[in-house]
């Protein structure tokens, strides 16, 4: 089922009205994010989370999966999880610093993450590679078609 572009902007504009609403009754304490700024990045993620359950609840249906293959389908959901956020950094000690240092600094958080973001795509392929091989030659024609949706691979245009 398609939704329409019209519900989702709807839905987008509702959201991003109650935020600024909600905003505007509580004005931001001096050094907080702008008002409505992380909650609509909580709502992003939480979005792309329900995107991901769906999709998986779908993808396992229609793989039609044997209970011996259900360990390994099992291993590759938990693969799934995105790691923990790093801390940020504080904001007051990283404007102390000269601007090299800072961005020194900012250059050490950026690798360090990159760093995780890269172990949890060897893990998720470990385990896509686990399950695909105890897939069938139907099965594996399903997973190769349905497995990445186009929304997760960036900005869908059309």
């Amino acid at each position: 089922m398609k939704t329409p572009k019209s519900l989702w902007v709807l839905a987008c504009s509702l959201s991003l009205a109650a935020g600024l609403a909600t905003a505007q009754n509580n004005p931001p304490k001096e050094d907080s994010p702008k008002p409505g700024m992380h909650s609509m990045h909580e709502m992003g993620h939480e979005m792309s989370a329900w995107r991901m359950k769906h999709h998986m609840q779908k993808l396992k249906a229609e793989l039609k999966l044997s209970a011996e293959q259900e360990p390994a389908w099992a291993a590759l959901s938990a693969s799934m999880t995105p790691p923990s956020r790093p801390p940020r950094p504080d904001h007051a000690e990283m404007e102390k610093l000269p601007v090299p240092e800072r961005l020194e600094k900012m250059k050490q958080l950026m690798e360090a993450h990159h760093a995780v973001n890269v172990a949890q795509m060897d893990k998720h392929m470990e385990a896509v590679k686990t399950f695909y091989a105890q897939l069938s030659a139907e099965q594996k024609k399903v997973f190769d078609a349905k497995a990445m949706p186009s929304w997760m691979h960036g900005p869908h245009h059309g």
